[in-house]
């Protein structure tokens, strides 16, 4: 498997908070089975949150090198989750961010109150230059929860849809549960991620929500889905 969403990278946001607990991270990652995690710092603009691209590869590259010197099967690649503003686009084009694993595809944060105005054309404008955006968690937005229907515009207008693993085992809530088993229901999931941050309160595990789904949708489906996720690594199109 691979989790497209994780906050893997210590000292950096408000993830993990040393290299020990990075790899007991990545101990528990691979133990749930997922072989490729993409390290997913938050980058907020005019926040304390805006981490240089070239200095999380340089991070992302000790943690791959201490993984190999641990033994643990784990690959890690660069990304960011990506605060969404109405610039979005200047920025990605600017460079001042870091798409997932080197793809096209950019993991942009849903805000959790409600749908930020214009997202419609902040979408449109990143199709323009070549960038496919894939909305984090939607379904812990208020808006979304009050009509999930509302993720409908949302991928008619061109977004991917990521969710989080625990938002199926209501770790997140009933109205982020009901949520997502809407999305489940609607077939507008394109992956479920770990959203980890930590080796306790919120670990890098998959597992739990992706037996939920299969309840729901079937085994054939949800096997498809994890196959999937493997086009935001090499920056394939959805087919």
């Amino acid at each position: 498997m691979i989790d497209i969403h994780c906050h893997l990278i210590p000292n950096v946001d408000d993830g993990p908070s040393s290299w020990e607990e990075s790899l007991e991270m990545a101990k528990i990652a691979s133990q749930d089975g997922i072989r490729i995690t993409i390290a997913t710092p938050h980058w907020i603009q005019g926040t304390k949150w805006e981490p240089n691209p070239d200095a999380i590869k340089k991070k992302v590259d000790e943690l791959n090198k201490k993984l190999r010197e641990n033994e643990i099967p784990l690959d890690v690649l660069p990304g960011m989750e990506v605060g969404i503003s109405e610039n979005l686009p200047k920025i990605v084009s600017s460079g001042e961010v870091l798409t997932l694993g080197g793809s096209r595809y950019l993991l942009v944060e849903t805000p959790f109150v409600s749908i930020p105005r214009g997202i419609e054309e902040i979408i449109f404008n990143l199709k323009v230059i070549g960038i496919y955006p894939v909305l984090a968690h939607p379904e812990r937005n208020q808006e979304i929860q009050k009509n999930p229907k509302k993720i409908l515009e949302l991928t008619g207008a061109g977004a991917f849809i990521q969710v989080t693993s625990g938002s199926f085992c209501g770790d997140f809530g009933e109205k982020a549960k009901r949520c997502v088993m809407q999305f489940a229901k609607d077939g507008v999931i394109d992956a479920v991620a770990s959203d980890a941050h930590s080796t306790e309160r919120r670990p890098p595990v998959v597992t739990n929500g992706l037996k939920v789904l299969e309840e729901l949708i079937g085994k054939d489906q949800t096997q498809m889905l994890v196959a999937n996720t493997y086009r935001f690594v090499d920056g394939k199109s959805f087919q």
